[in-house]
Formats: C-alpha cells, structure tokens, sequence
C-alpha cells in the first residue's frame, strides 16, 4: 500500500469514527503497524493536518479539519491545498526541528538546497517524546528529516544525505574528490564535538582516556582546524559544500558562545560563510521565533 492511499485511509477512519480511537485499534483497522501509524499521523501534522491525541482515550480528527480527496473537491484552503500536495506527492521534505538546536544546521542546508520542505518545530520535552515523533527519532530528539520513505536523523547526515538526494544543488564534490568534504564533515560531527563537549564540561581527560574516547586532544583538534582553514575559504576544495554548512554551523556557533576560540583562521572562515542569504534567512526564523 503507497503512502498515499494509507494517509488518505488514515484520514477517512478518523472522520467517521465516533470518538477517540486508541492508537493499536487505529493502526489494526488500517492493516499497518503501530509505528507506521504514527509516522504517518507526524505526516499528517506536519503539513497542518492537527490530528488530536487525547490522553488515555486515542486519536481524533477535530470536526472542522477538512480535507477532500482530490478525485471529488477542490482544496478550499491554502492550508488544505499544502496538506492535498502532500498527499500526491509523499517524497516531500518534512523537518523536525526547533529553533534552538542542532536543527539550524539542517535549516541552513534546505535553504541552501532551494528545495520545498514542511517544517515541524517541536518542543523539548513533551512534543519531542511523543509516540508519533518517536516513531521518527526513538532518541526523541532533533533534527530529523522524512523524505518519501526515508528517515535521516543526525545532523551531519542529514546534510551529506541531502548533498546527495539533490545533487542539482552542487553541495557534494564528485565522488572522486570527496577525501576532504568526508574528512571534515566526520571530524565535526565527531572527535571536533567530543573534544568541545568535554572542554566545555571542563573535563580534561588523560592522554589515554582521549586514546580511549577517540576524539584525541582539545587543543589539538584546533589547531588541525585552524591549519586546515588557513588562506582557504571553504574546507573541501573550491566550492561551496554542504561540509562548510557543518563544519561552517560549529564554528560560528562555537566562537559566538565560547566553546572555541576566535582564531584568525575561524574568523576568515565564518566571514565568508554568514553572509549567504540561506543562512540569513534561517538566522532571520530564529530572531522571529525568539520574539514570540
């Protein structure tokens, strides 16, 4: 069965059952699991779908949600025409973020990619550890993406499986000369985040506890940076890459908060990167959400 057809099932059981329904009785009058059941409701949420979980009773479709099969009626609204979209084409973008988080990365890296996406800004807690969004990120946590079928949780993937599904976008060397594009976006993502965490944490670990670790020594990992960015303005050859929003988000954060130090060599870099008008329109949604 195609997502399709089980979303638009999903939504014709909720519209006529009396009542609340319970997410196992929901998911076997459907013929899926329960886990499909609730991907699929965090589908329908996503694109303004509010599909309602009342505690200990189930799931229900508010009377004023309508959403006509496209064979029968117009959409009557835009939000109802974005949710109908979505319907036809299930390969759409979703993104689970919130403002402040590791999500400003992938933020960075849709805008850059030019591509539609939903986004659906989740809250710590609550929102994050709820069964529908588990069903995407059983660590409850994000960022995470849905893209048709698939689902890419980590940031640092996120971005080189993005890279890669659009590759129109240019944000991925050739296969051939990915070495350096690998090498950083990895070292970021781990030994370089390691490294900060611990220091910022103020543990200093013992020479064979960073052998132990894998991240290896703080101030080493920059210096390894600061050189491999020296007279460069972008870390994995000539062009941009979706390595420099990575490695490029850690930087500018870590020098804005501390947890690196404003290298000559950091300062060139970020210079160059925070002026796109993709990571200006992400910095302009977290100024926007900081104000409400």
């Amino acid at each position: 069965m195609s997502r399709t057809t089980r979303l638009q099932d999903l939504i014709r059981v909720l519209r006529h059952h009396q009542g609340p329904i319970g997410g196992p009785d929901l998911a076997a009058s459907l013929g899926v699991t329960l886990r499909s059941l609730y991907q699929d409701i965090a589908v329908l949420r996503a694109v303004g779908v509010e599909v309602i979980n009342e505690p200990g009773q189930g799931y229900v479709l508010p009377p004023e949600v309508r959403l006509p099969p496209a064979a029968l009626a117009e959409p009557a609204s835009a939000e109802e025409a974005r949710a109908e979209a979505t319907l036809k084409d299930p390969v759409g973008i979703v993104f689970y973020t919130h403002p402040l988080s590791r999500g400003g990365i992938v933020h960075w890296m849709l805008e850059e990619l030019g591509a539609s996406y939903h986004m659906v800004p989740l809250e710590f807690g609550e929102t994050m550890k709820a069964p529908d969004y588990l069903a995407i990120n059983p660590l409850g946590k994000v960022p995470a993406i849905r893209h048709g079928d698939t689902v890419v949780t980590e940031a640092a993937a996120i971005c080189a499986y993005l890279a890669d599904a659009f590759p129109e976008a240019g944000l991925a060397p050739p296969p051939a000369a990915r070495g350096d594009y690998y090498r950083w976006l990895f070292l970021a993502a781990g030994p370089l985040e390691s490294a900060i965490a611990l220091n910022d944490l103020g543990v200093q670990p013992t020479p064979e506890q960073q052998m132990r670790l894998g991240c290896g020594d703080y101030w080493a990992l920059v210096d390894t940076l600061a050189g491999a960015l020296a007279g460069r303005r972008y870390i994995a050859g000539d062009t941009f890459s979706a390595a420099d929003v990575y490695v490029g988000s850690h930087i500018g954060w870590g020098m804005q908060f501390g947890p690196l130090p404003r290298r000559p060599e950091f300062e060139a870099y970020w210079a160059g990167l925070c002026e796109r008008p993709a990571h200006q329109r992400c910095q302009a949604f977290v100024q926007q959400a900081l104000a409400r």
